[in-house]
């Protein structure tokens, strides 16, 4: 068995091509469904952020991975399978622990250090459990993620001050207008939405209007609704027409807001408009950007903005990179524990070196009760006994042939080798 992973992020694909791949909820539970059923593949999870889309399998060597996830992709996402060769890079091993391990440190987001990509995580890893596909290696793979992840924030300072996309957001929309001076609009009720507005109403806006396709959720989740407007999404149009900045962040699969349902309400206006859309896929449809009074950004545009944070972090990335690095080799070192043969090996050494020391050990007493010299047979009886005691779980491990160990053959591994095979040799007498 080996640990795959097939990534595309923000380093090497534009927003344009990463949009194409964007999976709604049920598709990469459905994804996951497909995966549990192919015997070849024993664990999986599906990371999913604005920034990402990346598969980690368990599964068997022999396995064709990449021939799989394109025949998933051209099945969920038709227009999307040039993309995924194209952009698709693929790990395995050791790179994978260590690649997942630097996501959780946040090292591998736009914004380094930020924090969201815990709460992302913990989510793929609740997906992954539902769909049964989290077992021994996944579940252990997640907690020591989250492990590093709160490692490196506590024991550097790789975080220090706010570090979002939203932040981005905010830091451009201040370059760009007067935010005290600005009638703000913000669409969407989740994690970025929620700190958009807390940004926001910091600046003291003359008004700021959140719109959601549910209002009564949209309430729920700002803390702070009373100094804010509150309505449904499809009546936010009129609003348009005398908003300064609409900042938009929702997980929808289309845009929800397009060139032909604003055309006429934005052509005309006096003042500018800015939006904002850190959404993937986009929120505004691109087409926007042809009107004169719309000055339109989206998630890629940041790249400037969150350069200059990076630079304030990036002495404490070493100190990161040497927790992960730290993580990273204790849990190979774990991995590879589970090989069957050498637990095997090492688990019949082991127990026949115990058999000739305790048989050496009583061989003088029996010498005088016998009369003779009895060290041998009593060596001989030790290891025979030794090799019973030993036959059903040796044959436990093996019973696989020659397939991949399965996982409740992986977990009795792992627990001989907490049980028996943790000490060093000549520690037990």
């Amino acid at each position: 068995m080996k640990l795959i992973l097939y990534s595309i992020t923000h380093h090497n694909c534009p927003i344009a091509q990463r949009e194409r791949l964007a999976l709604a909820p049920g598709q990469r539970k459905a994804v996951l469904r497909k995966m549990h059923t192919k015997p070849q593949i024993s664990e999986a999870a599906v990371l999913e952020t604005c920034n990402r889309i990346e598969f980690y399998l368990y599964a068997e060597k022999s396995f064709d991975s990449n021939g799989f996830l394109t025949d998933l992709i051209k099945k969920q996402k038709t227009d999307a399978v040039d993309t995924w060769k194209k952009y698709s890079r693929y790990y395995e091993g050791i790179d994978v622990i260590r690649h997942f391990f630097e996501v959780a440190a946040g090292l591998d987001s736009q914004m380094i250090g930020e924090n969201q990509i815990l709460s992302q995580l913990k989510s793929a890893y609740t997906e992954s459990i539902n769909c049964r596909m989290s077992k021994l290696i996944f579940h252990r793979l997640f907690h020591n993620a989250f492990r590093v992840g709160k490692a490196v924030r506590t024991k550097t300072a790789i975080n220090c001050g706010a570090a979002s996309v939203a932040l981005a957001a905010i830091q451009l929309a201040k370059k760009k207008i007067i935010l005290s001076r600005a009638d703000a609009i913000v669409i969407g009720a989740g994690k970025n939405a929620r700190l958009i507005a807390k940004y926001l109403l910091k600046s003291k806006p003359p008004s700021l209007i959140i719109a959601n396709r549910n209002p009564e959720k949209a309430k729920s989740s700002f803390s702070d609704s009373s100094r804010a407007k509150i309505i449904s999404l499809k009546n936010v149009t009129p609003y348009l027409t005398d908003a300064d900045l609409l900042i938009s962040s929702t997980a929808s699969q289309k845009p929800v807001l397009t060139y032909k349902a604003l055309k006429n309400a934005l052509t005309g206006r006096k003042k500018p408009l800015l939006i904002i859309d850190i959404a993937v896929p986009r929120d505004i449809e691109p087409k926007i950007s042809r009107l004169k009074s719309v000055d339109l950004y989206n998630i890629d545009d940041l790249k400037e903005q969150i350069k200059i944070n990076k630079h304030k972090r990036s002495s404490e990335i070493p100190k990161a990179k040497e927790i992960v690095g730290e993580f990273t080799e204790k849990f190979a070192g774990w991995l590879s524990s589970l090989d069957v043969a050498p637990v095997i090996s090492k688990l019949n050494q082991r127990t026949l070196d115990i058999a000739r020391r305790h048989a050496a050990r009583y061989a003088r007493d029996f010498a005088k009760n016998n009369g003779e010299n009895v060290d041998e047979k009593l060596r001989l009886f030790a290891e025979s006994l030794a090799k019973k005691m030993l036959h059903s779980p040796i044959s436990f491990l093996k019973q696989s042939g020659k397939n991949e160990p399965n996982d409740e053959q992986l977990k009795a591994a792992d627990l001989i080798n907490k049980i028996f095979l943790s000490e060093p040799d000549g520690c037990r007498r």
